[in-house]
Parts: C-alpha cells; sequence; structure tokens
C-alpha cells in the first residue's frame, strides 16, 4: 500500500492524500518516472475520481502453466 498525493488541487480527500494498493501490480514499491523497468500504472482517487500516474518497479507477470503431453 502506498499513499498517493492527488493531482487534483480541489480534492476532497484528507490532505489531498489516498491510499492505493500496488500489490496487484507490482512487487518492488514506487520508482521514478523513466527509471530502468519502472512501468507507468493509473491510480484513481477513491475521493474525486482524478486519474493519477505512478509509476512501479519490479512488475509482477503472470505465472506461466507448463503442461506435459
Amino acid at each position: 500500500m502506498i499513499r498517493i498525493k492527488c493531482i487534483n488541487s480541489k480534492c476532497t480527500s484528507p490532505l489531498g492524500k489516498f491510499i492505493w494498493d500496488d500489490r496487484a501490480h507490482a512487487e518492488g514499491g514506487p520508482a521514478q518516472p523513466g527509471e530502468f523497468g519502472a512501468v507507468a500504472f493509473i491510480a484513481e482517487c477513491p475521493c474525486c475520481g482524478t486519474e493519477n500516474k505512478v509509476w512501479l518497479r519490479k512488475v509482477k507477470k503472470p505465472d506461466t502453466v507448463m503442461r506435459g503431453e
């Protein structure tokens, strides 16, 4: 879980920040834009609905299932 400062200056959330669950998308946490291996995601503010761009590193990959013939 990471705390995100909403880009909407009129956001109604307390202090203009909200909690977003990054665990569903990445294992490494926040990253800087353009950082090697970083990927951008959109985190929607639950209070005002504004879309906030969030950069995360170590993106989870789907599990691969191998089946024998």
